[in-house]
């Protein structure tokens, strides 16, 4: 595990960033108070400073805190040009990287020569994103650029060529910056690695990012970009969202591209999925409109959308009109914090709108089977992904142990000989979700059994009176969602009295995703939380997080030698 620099996050934890916690008049850019609201209560900015917004008028506004859509709009009428975007981040990134570690590898000048393609009025930048510079999660190639997945295995790679999900985004006017921090192999919700030094969390700087998007929510929710890739089997879009107060979005399954080398298999199967990451939802929303497509997947997904219309028309509505949706809300067999929980189903509340929230107990849903199916699935997934590395030697002892547990408990917990029975539970609770959506629009879980914990603890192995047997168990409310095979969009729903912002899972049926994004900017629109930390904070609270922090120590709690 990569320390951060123990200079840097002293002088940023006693001189610059020094958090000041919300007092019950408010403090700036945070809600007045968020420990435990009555339930339908909405948690405005009324009496607290504006929501991190410098100026009033969107000219005004230094550029890197603009939303992505005010961002673009500039963009596609000349008031500024992709050179001077890239500028804007390149300087930004300088200014707050060294804090936050979100964006280890950087492309400037193959950004510039992109960019160049685009001063001559005959090449004007396409749609959506008109040259708008966005990050890419380091789970992707991009042709030219250092492509590590967090190993030491691939620490020089460059590939040749991009990825279908870079080639498109690349298409749709997007132009690649950088490469965002992920955890080895993408494999846990903490982005470290033995390459770089952890990625922190802006909201505070001493507590893990989540991951493994964790470098691409922390970038856009510290503003050193407007968008940002991620991925997402296992939570790994939706945890850093919540650990980072932004958007991210896991798509159906079938809806944006995937990696073209590998079959997909079958709809009712466990997929990893490329999907957004923005500030608000409206910006999630045109990400996704440029990143849709269905290349690399052995099936299709229906878009539920009027012909020429776009997400993004999708979460402008909920935000202007509302949405009328009846919801529902489920702890999915696990207990959490309390304020966790009790900001959670407030926002259920406030998106019902004064109607009843139907609970979804484990009498609707096994809960402790779909934790089951999800284990069993991944283990036997990450045991063929990982065949030639495991019998090699030399390769194997340059892979953390988390992942040679789960490559290994195929075999050692007689996993693959479950395959399919967890393919058949699959099937079963895949009728029993569908037939859930008929009752309800969108289902509300917590993102996170708690808020951000201690970036220098690899995971927890206890948390609110649990003790967990591996790196995945804290996980589980994430995982468990992965297996509905259904569209989640995780946003901020309020913040800890200590600053550290709190997310909420909104789930649709499979297909849904426009009617999940406007049930989710119409949410926005009634928390009214600030969209983005422009300035890194340094929290106060005690976090005491239990778990390992060495090689040595994750080895031990999982049996690996």
């Amino acid at each position: 595990m990569r320390k951060r620099s123990a200079a840097v996050a002293a002088l940023a934890c006693t001189v610059g960033l020094a958090f000041v916690p919300p007092s019950s008049t408010g403090s700036p850019g945070l809600p007045a108070r968020s420990t435990a609201p009555e339930v339908g209560t909405k948690t405005s900015l009324s009496d607290a400073e504006p929501p991190r917004r410098l100026f009033s008028s969107m000219a005004a506004k230094p550029l890197h805190l603009l939303s992505a859509h005010e961002a673009v709009r500039l963009l596609k009428d000349g008031s500024v040009t992709p050179l001077q975007m890239i500028e804007v981040i390149e300087r930004r990134l300088s200014q707050t990287d060294a804090v936050l570690h979100t964006t280890p590898i950087t492309c400037f000048d193959r950004a510039r020569a992109h960019a160049a393609r685009f001063q001559v009025p005959e090449n004007p930048p396409p749609g959506f994103l008109y040259g708008l510079p966005v990050l890419v999660k380091d789970s992707e190639a991009v042709a030219g650029v250092r492509f590590t997945e967090g190993s030491p295995i691939y620490a020089d790679r460059i590939p040749d060529s991009s990825s279908a999900l870079v080639t498109q985004l690349e298409d749709r006017g997007g132009i690649v910056i950088g490469k965002t921090n992920v955890p080895e192999f993408c494999a846990g919700s903490q982005s470290f690695n033995s390459l770089f030094p952890t990625t922190v969390s802006p909201w505070d700087i001493r507590t893990t990012a989540g991951g493994s998007s964790g470098g691409s929510c922390s970038a856009v929710a510290g503003c050193q970009s407007w968008l940002a890739t991620g991925s997402d089997l296992g939570g790994s879009l939706r945890t850093p969202a919540a650990f980072c107060g932004c958007v991210g979005f896991r798509v159906s399954p079938g809806r944006v591209p995937r990696d073209t080398a590998t079959p997909s298999g079958p709809l009712l199967a466990l997929h990893s999925i490329n999907g957004p990451v923005g500030r608000c939802v409206r910006d999630a929303a045109l990400f996704l409109d440029t990143l849709e497509g269905g290349q690399g997947w052995d099936f299709s997904v229906p878009r539920n959308l009027p012909a020429g219309e776009t997400f993004e028309a999708s979460a402008i509505a909920g935000a202007e009109q509302g949405a009328k949706v009846r919801v529902g809300f489920s702890t999915v067999g696990h207990t959490y914090s309390p304020t966790v929980e009790a900001l959670c189903r407030n926002a259920a509340a406030l998106l019902a709108s004064g109607t009843s929230v139907q609970e979804v107990a484990s009498d609707t849903i096994d809960f402790s089977k779909a934790e089951e199916v999800f284990l069993i699935l991944r283990g036997n997934s990450f045991a063929q992904k990982f065949a030639d590395l495991m019998t090699d030697a030399e390769m194997k002892a340059l892979i953390k142990p988390e992942v040679i547990w789960n490559a290994s408990i195929a075999s050692t917990l007689g996993l693959a000989a479950r395959t399919g029975e967890a393919e058949d539970s699959l099937k079963k609770q895949f009728a029993q979700i569908q037939d859930l959506f008929k009752s309800i629009d969108v289902l509300c879980v917590p993102a996170t059994l708690d808020a951000a914990f201690d970036a220098d603890v690899r995971y927890p192995t206890e948390q609110l009176g649990r003790t967990f047997s591996n790196y995945l168990s804290w996980m589980m409310p994430a995982c468990i969602v992965t297996t509905f095979l259904c569209p989640a969009l995780v946003l901020p729903c309020g913040f800890l009295e200590d600053g550290r912002p709190v997310g909420v899972q909104l789930v649709a049926a499979f297909g849904e995703d426009a009617a999940l994004l406007r049930a989710a900017a119409a949410l926005e629109k009634q928390l009214n939380l600030p969209q983005g930390c422009p300035e890194p904070r340094c929290g106060t609270a005690e976090l005491g997080t239990k778990g390992p922090k060495t090689v040595e120590e994750a080895a031990i709690h999982h049996g690996v030698r």
